[in-house]
């Protein structure tokens, strides 16, 4: 083999050898650098858990300026006053720039387990209920209230989806626990202050969540309750993304 043919052999070797040692260091590294950063914003202490996984070649998304096929989930982090919930965020890329560069491919979930949903049931139904529980792919409310001389605890089930970005809330039944009542007597009973059980409406959420997060879907299980949202390319570089919409 002429010289030249095996110093390219060489050369080639010598090349995987460092894109080697490089992926291994990357994949070191990162998720250290994410971890410090996800704690950093979400005021976390050093001690909580972030998960990052890496898919595909770090060195390769990184001679292209960021990090490529990411995986972060961060359990028990603080997402609004008394809620915590498991926030998970995936990207087919995410440069190193963040702050001028665009993203790829952003999607996010916030899983709400039932047993800290009190405060947005307590949005969904007006302030009517600040308490209940997940049943298969409904959401079940209570609220006690006195009617007959007595103190009737009530439960509502709603239905969740998300339309156009708003979250569609579809009452589907209403009952007195331990009483033989049907929904008209009840709604005799206590004139107009279970409407937001009774009637279907759409809540417009936008004036709660930055710009550049739109809303996906809503998925009910007997354990919580889990939202999808999409996330603009630029929402870490335009410091607009970042502010809070308005409902009109």
């Amino acid at each position: 083999m002429p010289r030249w043919g095996k110093a390219l052999l060489v050369f080639a070797a010598l090349l995987i050898v460092l894109a080697g040692v490089g992926e291994i260091g990357l994949r070191s590294v990162i998720p250290g650098i994410v971890q410090s950063q996800v704690r950093d914003k979400l005021n976390l202490p050093k001690s909580h858990p972030v998960y990052v996984e890496l898919g595909g070649s770090a060195l390769l998304h990184a001679i292209q300026g960021g990090v490529g096929n990411i995986d972060v989930e961060v359990p028990d982090a603080p997402v609004a006053e008394g809620v915590e919930a498991t926030l998970s965020l995936h990207a087919d890329r995410i440069p190193f720039a963040v702050t001028s560069g665009e993203m790829r491919g952003a999607t996010a979930s916030v899983y709400v387990p039932s047993a800290k949903l009190s405060s947005v049931i307590s949005t969904l139904t007006s302030g009517l209920a600040d308490e209940g529980r997940t049943l298969g792919g409904t959401l079940i409310v209570g609220k006690t209230i006195e009617a007959f001389g007595f103190s009737v605890p009530l439960e509502g089930t709603l239905k969740l989806s998300a339309i156009d970005g708003d979250v569609q809330v579809t009452p589907t039944g209403l009952s007195a626990v331990g009483f033989d009542l049907n929904t008209d007597q009840i709604v005799a009973a206590t004139g107009g202050l279970l409407e937001p059980l009774l009637s279907p409406r759409v809540i417009c959420i936008a004036d709660q969540i930055p710009q550049g997060v739109s809303l996906e879907k809503i998925d009910v299980a007997t354990g919580g309750v889990r939202v999808d949202v999409a996330l603009v390319d630029d929402f870490l570089s335009n410091p607009a993304q970042l502010e809070l919409g308005t409902c009109e």
